[in-house]
């Protein structure tokens, strides 16, 4: 939705609501991909490539988003 909506970078919005479900894991609104690990290094590691990963799909997200609605019909000429 964020890159459909943005006229330009399509691919920031989507990292952008990336970042923002990011933020709500870690508040504990939004349930995260992985479950706790055994160890605390473990842990982090898991954390930093799940959210890594959550940033990259909203990312690719956007950018398909915003590819799709390039057609330029609503926008003036």
């Amino acid at each position: 939705m964020a890159g459909k909506r943005a006229i330009r970078a399509p691919l920031y919005h989507g990292a952008l609501v990336g970042a923002g479900y990011v933020i709500a894991e870690a508040m504990g609104i939004a349930p995260g991909p992985l479950g706790p690990t055994d160890g605390a290094f473990a842990d982090t590691i898991a954390i930093f490539v799940s959210d890594l990963a959550l940033l990259a799909v909203g990312s690719a997200a956007g950018w398909l988003a915003g590819a799709s609605s390039s057609s330029g019909t609503d926008r003036a000429r």
